[in-house]
């Protein structure tokens, strides 16, 4: 017993000079940022604009070093050669240090995104304090400031607002797609280097967007909203994808998770809406001789969600009609898409990815001019559809007032 004791007494006293978290820094001496804007700025030079959380407007009760009714973040924003040093730049500006551990968004301008983004990633890709899950997006006809500072509602900080948009609408559309910095840092040092990113679009009042009072409205002056997806190559914006060519895209990558398609019925056009409930795309590729072929496969359920025409959902014959209907407007979906990846000679649908797995040999003969064979390939699409659902009556209310 008295051995034991000793030895507690010896294990106290050894760790009484010891000290815990030596580089600790308290919450009140830092600036927690929370989203990021990257622009040119003339000189060869970025623009970063810093979205800091006011923690006082935050949680409620705790007001630090302002009036409780203030802004929910505020924005600093600084030059430099790079990144690391207009964060270094700005700090003559903010009264605590700027910490990124929390970051959750970059918004790259659509200027310096058309010049290139190459070598913006290396900052985040090095520091042990920025994590590689932030999502990336590209400001539309914007710089990345005006986006940074516009206030949004039901969110209080506007980092989280825009990530909930990109996160929902990619579930719930699927136009565009949820892509982290890390994604973009594995494409740009692939073989085939394209990239999709989801843009930002900034609408409204500009003037408006930074005020308070634009969230103290029932309609907001400003708004963002997320917005079709930029197509990089060689780190450099080349084109937008919209609409039904987006969502041939979202479908030919096998990234369909929701969305909602409109088809012709009883002679009026998009009289019928279907919720696309689950997707699954398999592609197969082939290289005969010189001739390099592609085959999709695609099974999509749903469900009839609104009929703007008196059609019995009772007839097996109606569903029959319903579901060809749908699995054409899926299959010219996603030929448009393929055709348009193959006019701009840019793989924008991961297939070089896919060829490489399934046929390695080929492959290495391939890959220095892979966008020439991509562009001279073949493509067949095959589509199965199937009606789930069709809400809580088969027989719609029209059919009556139509009598």
């Amino acid at each position: 017993m008295k051995k034991r004791l000793v030895y507690v007494l010896l294990l106290l006293a050894a760790a009484m000079p010891l000290t815990g978290c030596w580089n600790s820094r308290e919450p009140k001496q830092l600036a927690i940022v929370m989203a990021l804007g990257i622009d040119k700025a003339p000189g060869n030079k970025y623009k970063v604009s810093f979205q800091v959380a006011n923690s006082g407007q935050v949680a409620p009760g705790i007001v630090a070093g302002g009036s409780a009714y203030g802004a929910p973040a505020t924005v600093y924003t600084g030059t430099g050669s790079s990144i690391y040093e207009a964060i270094r730049q700005t700090s003559r500006k903010v009264p605590r240090q700027l910490f990124f551990a929390h970051i959750r968004l970059v918004v790259i301008g659509e200027s310096l995104a058309k010049a290139g983004m190459q070598e913006l990633f290396d900052f985040f890709d090095r520091s042990r304090e920025t994590r590689l899950t932030a999502i990336v997006l590209v400001a539309r006809g914007r710089e990345a400031e005006q986006v940074v500072r516009t206030l949004t509602p039901l969110e209080k900080i506007p980092a989280n607002a825009v990530m909930g948009k990109v996160e929902y609408s990619t579930r719930l559309w699927s136009e565009n797609l949820t892509v982290y910095i890390d994604d973009v840092i594995k494409m740009m040092v692939s073989e085939e280097n394209v990239l999709l990113v989801s843009g930002v679009r900034l609408l409204g009042d500009l003037n408006q967007s930074a005020a308070k009072r634009n969230v103290e409205r029932t309609s907001p002056a400003a708004s963002i909203n997320i917005s079709g997806m930029a197509v990089m190559q060689d780190g450099k914006l080349k084109k937008w994808l919209d609409g039904s060519l987006a969502r041939g895209v979202i479908w030919a990558r096998n990234k369909m998770d929701s969305s909602v398609m409109t088809i012709d019925a009883m002679g009026k056009p998009k009289a019928v809406s279907i919720e696309v409930l689950k997707g699954k795309t398999k592609v197969k590729s082939q290289l005969s001789g010189n001739k390099l072929s592609f085959r999709y496969m695609i099974n999509a359920e749903g469900s009839v969600s609104e009929l703007q025409v008196p059609l019995d959902l009772s007839k097996p014959e109606a569903i029959d009609k319903l579901e060809n209907q749908w699995a054409d407007a899926i299959r010219e979906e996603v030929m448009s898409a393929f055709k348009q990846a193959q006019s701009d000679k840019r793989d924008m649908l991961g297939l070089g990815q896919l060829f490489r797995r399934e046929h390695p040999k080929q492959w290495r003969k391939l890959k220095m001019d892979w966008s020439s064979a991509f562009a001279e390939s073949e493509v067949t699409v095959t589509v199965h559809t199937e009606i789930r659902h069709q809400g809580l009556r088969n027989k719609s209310y029209l059919s009556n007032i139509s009598k």
